[in-house]
């Protein structure tokens, strides 16, 4: 495991958009292929912890694995529970980004408690080498 960043924000939501051209230089030009998923996903978890956790910092780092980006976004957590995937309805205007991710990662996320609080983390995995003259599947 490598760690490719971490950035320490302040917990408002006017930061994410910091955060996620901080996430895409992190990642671009070595992991470009899942960059926007990538991105993507770091945008949902720091929104969710800045919104749901009440903290006043949030911290998220991306580390490459063997055969995944892994994000992490650590916040203060809160006395409401862990972050779980709600059933939103379909007028709902919100209540998704967890199933999001569930669904982008393949069910490649959770959460644990650390020392510096809670974390909530996902990873998406490299795409597979293609052999030459294989398509692409859509």
């Amino acid at each position: 495991m490598r760690i490719l960043g971490e950035l320490d924000l302040p917990g408002a939501a006017s930061e994410v958009g910091r955060m996620r051209r901080w996430a895409y230089d992190m990642l671009v030009p070595a992991y470009e292929a899942i960059a926007d998923d990538v991105v993507l996903l770091a945008c949902e978890l720091a929104t969710n912890a800045i919104r749901h956790s009440g903290s006043k910092r949030v911290t998220v780092t991306l580390l490459s694995l063997t055969d995944a980006i892994r994000v992490e976004v650590v916040d203060a957590g809160t006395s409401g529970g862990v972050p779980r995937i709600a059933e939103a309805g379909p007028d709902a205007t919100g209540g998704r980004g967890l199933r999001m991710v569930d669904i982008l990662t393949g069910g490649r996320w959770g959460t644990y408690a650390g020392d510096s609080g809670r974390a909530v983390w996902c990873e998406t995995a490299f795409p597979h080498a293609r052999t030459a003259g294989e398509e692409p599947t859509a």
